[in-house]
């Protein structure tokens, strides 16, 4: 369980907080069409804590988890309304030549381990169990690159918070208690184009990132440029920094001449991320944008609600459709299953704190 600053208590989330690992997959897939579908994924949703522990007993230093989320079409299916208030279809962002792509998604999984034969392997249940239900459309296979780089070089995630401040970052809290203990995650695939960015001067490519590339030292702000990447993406608001957690990894494949991040980034607030894709892709000023995008480019985009651990359970035993409130027919809050008309009474819960 999770406290926000406020000192409402939040029901259990996901492995959203867990530390950063060796190894990650990352599987993207859409519902496909037919009666019986939702229903395959409504029942994983409830099953999915058990394979966890069935695959991840068989090492348990190795620490696998996976966080399961869900698009707002999909949402909808699976739920009914209302919809978390910051899930939405990823916005495609347009900029001269730099575009950050939204590409179809409905329900993501972020698997990691220490391991990537427990990624592989629990990504492989989870597969068995949606088998004819789902298509996989995007799939990647993340791997720690030395003292957590990416493969241009610069150390990934050094800015991350931790602890009590990771939790306020990363989790839903009293702003909407409907859905407290929840994450908003937007995940994108960059490819660079590694032969062109090796060709920069290391002092240009510290001035890009906003860090020196040995030490990892942050460049003081006289010098830094408006441009750099960690300057774009510092977000301020009422005079204090909104940070988001990010789990990068990157991926490839050398006979392809396929380098990347895939960018994975869990906020409080969807806006947060959103902002910083703008800033990044528009600048700021307008046309001050992130120069990594020179080099880098956007493959995919997706926008996924996280449910907490509780609410994702409940969805085992739900059907799509609206329904009454709960509260309003006098059901306590803790009674959110479906209604005769098939809502899982979401609605219900809001101004009730879960306690997972």
């Amino acid at each position: 369980m999770t406290t926000d600053a406020a000192g409402f208590a939040a029901a259990e989330p996901q492995a959203v907080l867990s530390p950063l690992t060796r190894a990650a997959i990352f599987l993207v897939a859409v519902v496909n069409p037919g009666s019986g579908n939702a229903g395959t994924v409504r029942g994983l949703c409830g099953d999915l804590a058990g394979l966890v522990r069935a695959v991840g007993f068989r090492d348990s230093d190795s620490m696998l988890t996976c966080v399961a989320g869900f698009g707002p079409a999909a949402w909808d299916q699976l739920a009914g309304p209302p919809r978390p208030a910051g899930l939405h279809p990823f916005q495609e962002i347009q900029a001269g030549p730099r575009r950050a792509v939204a590409t179809p998604g409905d329900l993501l999984f972020h698997i990691r381990a220490q391991r990537m034969d427990l990624c592989f392997e629990l990504a492989t249940q989870i597969m068995a169990r949606l088998r004819g239900a789902v298509t996989v459309v995007d799939e990647a296979h993340g791997f720690r690159y030395f003292d957590a780089r990416d493969l241009i070089g610069f150390v990934d995630g050094t800015e991350n918070p931790t602890g009590a401040a990771a939790a306020r970052a990363a989790t839903i809290g009293a702003e909407d208690p409907a859905f407290a203990g929840g994450s908003y995650v937007i995940v994108q695939k960059y490819l660079h184009d590694l032969e062109a960015w090796n060709a920069l001067p290391v002092a240009e490519q510290e001035g890009i990132i906003g860090r020196t590339k040995l030490d990892d030292i942050e460049l003081d702000d006289s010098v830094k440029p408006s441009y750099a990447h960690n300057a774009l993406t510092t977000i301020v608001s009422g005079g204090e920094e909104v940070k988001i957690l990010r789990y990068n990894m990157p991926f490839g494949s050398v006979g392809d001449g396929e380098y990347g991040t895939y960018f994975i980034g869990y906020a409080r607030s969807s806006a947060t991320t959103e902002l910083m894709l703008r800033n990044m892709f528009i600048g700021s000023p307008e046309g001050n944008y992130d120069r990594l995008l020179d080099i880098s480019r956007a493959v995919t985009g997706g926008l996924f609600f996280v449910p907490s651990v509780r609410l994702l359970e409940s969805l085992a035993s739900g059907v799509p459709g609206a329904g009454p409130n709960a509260a309003a027919a006098g059901q306590p809050p803790e009674s959110a299953s479906p209604s005769s008309s098939g809502s899982l009474n979401i609605g219900s819960l809001r101004g009730a704190s879960q306690d997972g």
